[in-house]
């Protein structure tokens, strides 16, 4: 682990065997704080420093070592088990739906993209499904906020990635973030930044489901089918209510479309590619459980209240598996 937090989202809440199982794993620790080490897993060996000065030491005593990886049994195993991944979850999506699940917007982006296009996201079942099905093929190429998945993030961070690739010479590399809509009302101002530096081939995906439908899915999750409160953005009416956020991007000085199919998905993004502008690529995505996201898999530590009698019993079963 190089400066890994093992914090409790990607460490499955610390339950053994889920993300993983130390021991019987090994774990070598790098960090440059001396209290991270061994604070959440027990270490076989402990090594507090810089991560690239460390890492840069150990390829030095390494010398000339190689070994032919692609011809282990470990890595025809981790093969097989990336095929059967993806089975997984193409068995759990619905290219037909329209407004498309989010599971397709991934996967036709990845088509579009270049193999060292730099992907960006903040929160939400976005952040989760990126990091489940989305494959990346460069390094420094996805950039997502880790811990409690920050909102607000995916705007300037797209723009800095962008500042970035042209400091390093790379003014073409295309940048995309992909944000829900409610995370993008929170720093939408910022198009009016990408605009002003006359930056191309950066692009806003918006994954728009008139709310915040990802803390639906986890009070439904939590608390029952009928608990949702309080996460949908409707009018006095109780319709569903959205801005238009192509529109809205057009009078900043952006490229805007709006689409909600998957045929449209890539005809859209050769369009904003070849208007020259920064681009907000409009997606309506589904809203309702079970479409609006991917299997979750992992494990969460979130409380089941007592009236959900059977949900109770078995978090209660869950928690003991838990491991500090």
């Amino acid at each position: 682990a190089v400066g890994c937090r093992f914090a409790d989202e990607t460490a499955a809440s610390y339950k053994e065997g889920v993300t993983f199982s130390i021991p019987p794993s090994k774990l070598i620790q790098i960090d440059i704080d001396p209290h991270e080490i061994g604070k959440n897993y027990p270490v076989t060996v402990g090594l507090y420093g810089d991560a690239k000065a460390v890492l840069q030491q150990i390829l030095q005593e390494l010398g000339d070592f190689a070994v032919d990886y692609k011809n282990s049994s470990y890595f025809k195993e981790m093969q097989d088990e990336k095929k059967k991944w993806f089975e997984f979850l193409a068995a759990h999506t619905d290219h037909s739906k329209v407004p498309v699940m989010i599971s397709t917007v991934i996967q036709e982006i990845r088509k579009f993209f270049d193999r060292d296009a730099i992907l960006v996201t903040s929160s939400g079942n976005i952040q989760a499904q990126m990091l489940q099905e989305l494959v990346f093929y460069e390094p420094k190429t996805c950039l997502t906020a880790g811990g409690f998945s920050t909102m607000g993030y995916s705007v300037p961070a797209a723009i800095g990635a962008k500042l970035g690739a042209i400091d390093m010479g790379e003014p073409q590399r295309q940048v995309a973030a992909l944000v829900g809509d409610g995370d993008f009302m929170m720093t939408i101002s910022e198009l009016s930044m990408a605009v002003q530096l006359g930056m191309k081939n950066i692009f806003f995906i918006v994954l728009n489901n008139h709310g915040w439908i990802a803390i639906k899915d986890l009070q439904q999750a939590a608390f029952g089918e009928n608990r949702g409160y309080g996460t949908a953005f409707e009018d006095e009416k109780g319709n569903t209510y959205s801005p238009n956020f192509a529109q809205i991007g057009e009078a900043f000085g952006c490229y805007g479309e709006q689409i909600s199919k998957k045929e449209e998905i890539i005809p859209a993004l050769e369009r904003a590619k070849k208007s020259g502008k920064p681009a907000v690529i409009e997606i309506k995505v589904q809203r309702e459980f079970p479409y609006t996201g991917s299997p979750a898999v992992g494990w969460w530590d979130v409380p089941r209240p007592e009236y959900l009698e059977e949900q109770r019993k078995q978090y209660e079963k869950e928690i003991k598996e838990e491991k500090l």
